[in-house]
C-alpha cells in the first residue's frame, strides 16, 4: 500500500467510523435506561429512508437547489423523526404493553428493513447523488499534499457531528443528575422508582432519543459514505448489527465508542485498499465480529462492574412487583 493510498484509507476509515459512532451511541443511551433494543438495524434503515426522503422533498420543492444548509438540515430532521418513530414503537410495546425486549427488537428490525427497502426502491432522483457530493462541501477544504489535513480536517460535517454527539452523551450520562437517574433506571429500576424517578418516562425518552441518534448513522451511510448513490439493497442493517456489538466492545461508554468505531471502520474499509481475492475479502469482513468476541472474553475474565452491562438490561419492569 502506497503512502497516498494509506492516507486515503485513513480518511475513509474516519468517515465510516461516523456511522458506527451514531449507531452505537444511540444504543448505549437506550441500554443505559435498561432497554435492550435489538431493533437498531431496522431503526438505522428507517433513518436512511427518512434522510433520503427528506433530501428528495427538498430537491423537488426547491427545483434541485443544492443549498448546503438545507441539503443537510432536511435529511437530518427526517432521519431523526423516522428513527424516533421506531424508538417510540419499541417503547410502546416494551413499556406500555410489557412485551419481551428481544422479540420486539427483532420484529422491529424485520419491519424496519423490509419497509425501508421497499420505499427506498421507489425513490428515484438523480439529484440526490449531487446533493450527497455537495453535502460534504460545508466543511471540506482542499489541503493538497498535506496528509494531516487530508485525513483529519477534510471530513464532512456529519463526521464531526457524530464525535460531538458521542462526547455530549458521555458527559450527560456520567456527569449530570439526568444521567444518574438514567443509569439508576438501568441498574435497579425498582430502587429508582422508590426514589421518585419515573422509570417508564426515562425509558421512553432514552429509547426515542437513542433511536433518533442511531437513525443518523443510516442517513450518514447513504448520503455521506455512499455520497447519495444509494439503492434499496445497501446493507444498512449489517452496520446496525455491528453497532450492537460495538456497544459491548465500548463497554457501554460513549467516549470509548469513538475510538472503537475507528477500529471497526478500519476493519470494514481495509479490504477495499488491499489486493485481496473474493474469499480473502470475506475473511476481512469478519474482523469486527472477531474483535467483539475477544472483548467478550476479556470482560468475562475480569468481570469488573464497569465493564458489564446495566444490571436491569432487558428486564421488563412491573411497578406492582416492587
Amino acid at each position: 500500500m502506497t503512502w497516498t493510498l494509506f492516507v486515503a484509507f485513513l480518511a475513509k476509515t474516519i468517515k465510516a467510523a461516523s456511522i458506527y459512532i451514531f449507531g452505537s451511541t444511540g444504543e448505549i443511551v437506550t441500554e443505559k435506561s435498561g432497554h435492550l433494543n435489538m431493533g437498531i438495524p431496522g431503526i438505522m434503515f428507517m433513518g436512511a429512508l427518512g434522510g433520503i426522503l427528506g433530501e428528495n422533498i427538498w430537491l423537488t420543492a426547491s427545483g434541485n437547489n443544492l443549498n448546503p444548509f438545507m441539503i443537510l438540515f432536511m435529511p437530518i430532521i427526517f432521519a431523526m423523526l423516522f428513527a424516533a418513530l421506531g424508538g417510540l414503537l419499541f417503547s410502546f410495546f416494551t413499556v406500555t404493553l410489557r412485551c419481551n425486549h428481544n422479540v420486539t427488537g427483532l420484529t422491529l428490525t424485520t419491519f424496519g428493513v423490509g419497509l425501508s427497502s421497499y420505499f427506498i426502491g421507489l425513490i428515484k432522483n438523480d439529484s440526490i447523488s449531487k446533493a450527497g457530493l455537495a453535502m460534504q462541501s460545508m466543511v471540506k477544504f482542499d489541503w493538497g499534499d498535506n496528509w494531516f489535513g487530508s485525513i483529519f480536517l477534510s471530513q464532512s460535517f456529519l463526521t464531526y457531528f457524530a464525535i460531538v454527539v458521542a462526547i455530549a452523551a458521555s458527559l450527560i450520562i456520567s456527569r449530570t443528575k439526568l444521567g444518574l437517574n438514567l443509569r439508576a433506571c438501568g441498574e435497579n429500576p425498582a430502587a429508582a422508582d422508590a426514589a421518585g424517578i419515573n422509570v417508564d418516562r426515562y425509558r421512553y425518552l432514552a429509547t426515542i432519543i437513542g433511536a433518533a441518534i442511531a437513525g443518523l448513522g443510516g442517513m450518514a451511510l447513504e448520503l455521506d459514505l455512499l455520497k447519495g448513490f444509494y439503492n434499496a439493497k445497501d446493507a444498512v442493517d449489517s452496520f446496525g448489527w455491528l453497532c450492537l456489538s460495538l456497544v459491548i466492545f465500548s463497554m457501554w461508554k460513549p467516549s470509548i465508542c469513538i475510538g472503537a468505531s475507528f477500529i471497526f471502520g478500519a476493519a470494514q474499509q481495509l479490504k477495499y485498499y488491499l489486493e485481496l481475492s473474493s474469499a480473502q475479502q470475506q475473511i476481512f469482513s469478519l474482523l469486527p465480529y472477531v474483535l467483539t468476541i475477544l472483548v467478550l472474553i476479556i470482560t468475562s475474565v475480569f468481570n469488573h462492574k464497569n465493564t458489564q452491562a446495566p444490571a436491569g438490561l432487558g428486564v421488563t419492569y412491573f411497578r406492582e412487583d416492587r
